[in-house]
């Protein structure tokens, strides 16, 4: 089964049906669901979507949404060490840093983000919902 880790925009995009986005980040949780693929997010995630979904609707439904989404992902730990490398890295954006690391750590060999520009510092293969579901479907 193939492993891969979603950067936070797809968390976001599957949580809040975010157009034009939902779709694809939605194709990748019902192939969690079904056990075709090994999703895997960063502790860091969780937060975050947390904190932004309680922004945008309210604290109650963050909570409702996070028990969805840990019924179809694997949690990952960040740890002292991922920070590290973070800290040390050419990333420009700190948490894109932690979330490659965290991926690293944990044996992931794709991380699946809207933002690929973002981790042009990566040594895994970055690639779009699409694109990953373009090359996983056929």
């Amino acid at each position: 089964m193939k492993h891969v880790f979603l950067d936070t925009d797809v968390i976001m995009d599957f949580l809040t049906k975010r157009a034009p986005f939902a779709y694809s980040a939605m194709k990748l949780m019902e192939y969690g669901q079904r056990k075709s693929l090994r999703l895997s997010v960063s502790s860091l995630s969780i937060s975050h979507a947390h904190y932004l979904i309680g922004r945008l609707e309210n604290k109650s439904k963050a909570r409702e949404k996070i028990k969805l989404l840990l019924e179809l992902v694997e949690v990952l730990p960040v740890q002292q060490s991922t920070i590290r490398k973070a800290t040390y890295s050419k990333f420009k954006d700190f948490e894109d840093a932690i979330q490659n690391f965290c991926a690293e750590e944990n044996d992931t060999l794709i991380l699946i983000t809207r933002n690929v520009k973002d981790y042009q510092q990566s040594n895994l293969a970055i690639q779009t919902p699409v694109e990953f579901l373009s090359k996983f479907e056929s």
